[in-house]
């Protein structure tokens, strides 16, 4: 099994970026929450049929864009509720 060293310079190629440590934390967490769960949902065990560390570079990377786009929506969210608070008090 991949270790979180390696996944995450896996996860930071595979992106083009490079991430806070704490942020890919929370990514990796859930990546391997859920393919573990997968997993048993399936029968398989770890590696088997290709649901192992390639996919779960895959996994934490798709993880880490819901993660971003997730945190930029409730970014706008407040710009565009103080926005319209704002203009109703003005």
């Amino acid at each position: 099994m991949i270790g979180s060293c390696e996944l995450k310079a896996r996860v930071e190629e595979s992106l083009g970026t490079v991430l806070d440590p704490d942020f890919f934390g929370q990514a990796e967490q859930y990546a391997r929450r859920k393919l573990d769960m997968c997993n048993e949902r399936a029968g398989r065990i770890y590696g088997e049929d290709g649901y192992g560390d390639e996919y779960l570079v895959l996994l934490t990377a798709d993880t880490v864009r819901e993660m971003a786009f997730s945190a930029w929506c409730e970014i706008r969210n407040a710009e565009i509720t103080a926005a319209r608070e704002k203009a109703v008090g003005a």
